[in-house]
């Protein structure tokens, strides 16, 4: 949005005041959707905006406790690792989906059957295809096993598993239609419409009796409205037809904040914001091979100054030391990044025969874009001159996977999955691998997931994050907080189980 068109929105969410601005009189609360979607399914349609209402409307077999950092029951009530590969679940008797149905074993076992079965087209088929089977044991009370040892299969039924109508999904005949047809959960909120033109609206569930000492539905009604336009958002807010927004341009969030009706809320979330070289020659800058240049850039970056001026809320953000967050499972490093010194990183650049400085192609996250501009005009400092290519992560994928990237940031939302396998699965094994080829990494998060004992995991995890900051493979600059503009009725809570995200159910009037 345009310095103009924002100080224009600036005048006039100043100039317009009026009582009642949000729907709290309603007990409805608008969140303008930025990409409309129409399937609620992690498993069929896994995008941000979705996940912030399935999270609430599906259920998980036990959730992760990330403050406490502890597994708690959900719709099991129990469990017990009979082997390496196998744990056994007793599921509650006391639950029931939105349409009335009771929940019981099979509808754990229908859902496991439908992530697993090879003729699913699940989006993110690794996040479910390590289980072999789910074996019915009695009308509450299941086995779940393991191609292979898993030492996150408790973690993945915590975040990835959400559970689904198994009566309704084994009759539909094409089963990825569920989150489209018949989205039906036992969460605290139930849906009563989507539809990619008119949005999704969800009520709270009055029969909601998995955690209700933890998670509340405060508000009655959620309207998530299609408005993928940010001018039509802008003005949405300012005249009260939204009551609020996620993901700000800071620009447009100060100019918003300017009405006495709308607040800012920085929430802290684990977003992993690094910046990534090639090591291995693939894209064809030959310097970047050699560890001296590759720490000589790393030291170019001045964190601190970024994360106080560029990132949005930097107040509440998290500077980092390695590729992951105090709140992540085996999260360890001994060895921290080079530190900022830029006449030190010159000399190492002179050492390395670029006295000169050279040359860096860098693609940045459109959404970040101007971090990635404050990035380049630090590393100029030092005489590497950056070609800045902002991007879709459509048009990265592709770039990553043809060996093109020669230097590269991505936001990586950490949170949906805050384990250490996760993220090393994500930013080091595939073609993201290729850039490094490295074994110690590679045994590393190979061996991760076969230790159960958690110091010991984050010792072997401890080894790839040291690694990783010996060969100055990533600069993990910051986290980057989550930017919200909401009338001054909302409040944003702490989720009583995640550390780094937030839902709908976290919003509540005040």
């Amino acid at each position: 949005m345009s310095t103009t068109k924002v100080a224009l929105l600036a005048a006039a969410a100043v100039l317009y005041v009026t009582p009642g601005f949000a729907q709290k009189s309603q007990d409805t609360l608008r969140i303008a959707i930025n990409n409309p979607f129409a399937v609620l399914s992690n498993y069929d349609l896994p995008v941000d905006e979705s996940t912030n209402f399935t999270r609430d409307v599906y259920d998980h077999l036990l959730y992760y406790d990330e403050r406490a950092k502890k597994f708690v029951p959900g719709l099991a009530k129990s469990w017990t690792r009979i082997d390496d590969k196998t744990i056994e679940y007793e599921i509650r008797s006391d639950i029931k989906f939105h349409n009335g149905d009771a929940l019981d074993a099979s509808d754990i076992k229908a859902t496991i059957d439908y992530a697993i079965d090879p003729k699913s087209k699940i989006t993110f088929v690794a996040n479910y295809n390590w289980v072999k089977e789910a074996e019915l044991l009695g009308a509450n009370k299941l086995r779940i096993r393991s191609h292979e040892v898993q030492s996150t299969d408790l973690a993945h039924m915590a975040y990835r598993f959400q559970i689904f109508d198994g009566k309704l999904l084994n009759k539909m005949a094409d089963k990825a239609d569920y989150g489209r047809l018949n989205p039906v959960g036992s969460g605290v909120y139930k849906v009563t419409q989507i539809d990619p033109n008119k949005g999704i609206i969800v009520e709270r569930y009055d029969g909601y009796n998995t955690t209700p000492d933890v998670k509340k539905a405060s508000i009655k009604r959620i309207h998530g409205i299609p408005m993928p336009d940010k001018q039509t958002q802008a003005a949405q807010m300012m005249v009260g037809g939204i009551d609020i927004l996620r993901n700000v341009e800071p620009d447009l969030a100060k100019a918003l904040a300017a009405n006495p009706n709308m607040e800012t809320s920085y929430v802290a979330e684990l977003n992993l914001f690094y910046f990534a070289l090639d090591a291995q020659n693939l894209s064809g800058n030959k310097a970047l091979s050699d560890i001296r240049v590759r720490k000589a850039i790393h030291m170019g970056i001045n964190a601190d100054e970024i994360i106080k001026h560029i990132v949005p809320g930097g107040h509440v953000a998290e500077k980092l030391y390695a590729d992951c967050f105090k709140a992540t499972i085996a999260c360890k490093y001994n060895v921290k990044p080079v530190g900022y010194d830029p006449a030190g990183a010159k000399k190492l650049l002179a050492e390395a025969g670029y006295p000169d400085g050279l040359d860096l192609h860098y693609v940045v996250y459109a959404a970040n874009k101007s971090i990635g501009e404050a990035v380049a005009g630090e590393l100029y400092k030092i005489g590497v001159r950056v070609t800045v290519q902002a991007t879709d992560i459509t048009l990265y994928r592709r770039m990553l996977s043809d060996g093109k990237l020669q230097a590269w940031s991505i936001l990586y939302p950490t949170g949906t999955f805050p384990d250490a396998s996760g993220i090393m699965n994500v930013l080091f094994t595939g073609p993201a691998m290729k850039y490094y080829n490295d074994e110690v990494i590679a045994k590393a998060t190979e061996d991760g997931v076969r230790e159960f004992d958690p110091a010991k995991r984050a010792d072997i995890y401890a080894k790839a994050f040291d690694r990783i900051n010996e060969q100055a493979y990533h600069f993990p600059l910051s986290s980057i907080p989550t930017v919200y503009v909401h009338s001054k009725d909302v409040k944003i809570k702490e989720d009583p189980f995640s550390a780094g995200q937030t839902f709908v159910s976290d919003y509540v009037w005040k």
